[in-house]
């Protein structure tokens, strides 16, 4: 598969929506660019294919300014795990 066939592919909504968890979220879809759960700029997109879902509490108490918890779709790696 050409990479713009697979870019183009996770663009296209799946016709059957996949839970995928994420820390204590469970509510995450596999594959959804616009997934309603996760913080605002994610999904991202990983360097294996997949995406990046962030999940976390709204307001951090230590004054975190990102997610307390990221994990790709398809590899399961964390954000800081890849970077």
């Amino acid at each position: 598969m050409s990479s713009g066939a697979l870019a183009l592919q996770l663009l296209l909504p799946t016709p059957m929506s996949k839970p995928f968890t994420v820390g204590e979220e469970t509510t995450h879809v596999v594959g959804d660019r616009a997934c309603p759960d996760c913080w605002e700029g994610y999904p991202g997109v990983c360097p294996c294919g997949g995406l990046i879902h962030a999940a976390g509490d709204e307001e951090d108490p230590e004054g975190a300014d990102g997610p307390a918890t990221t994990r790709c779709d398809r590899c399961g790696r964390a954000e800081e795990e890849i970077e």
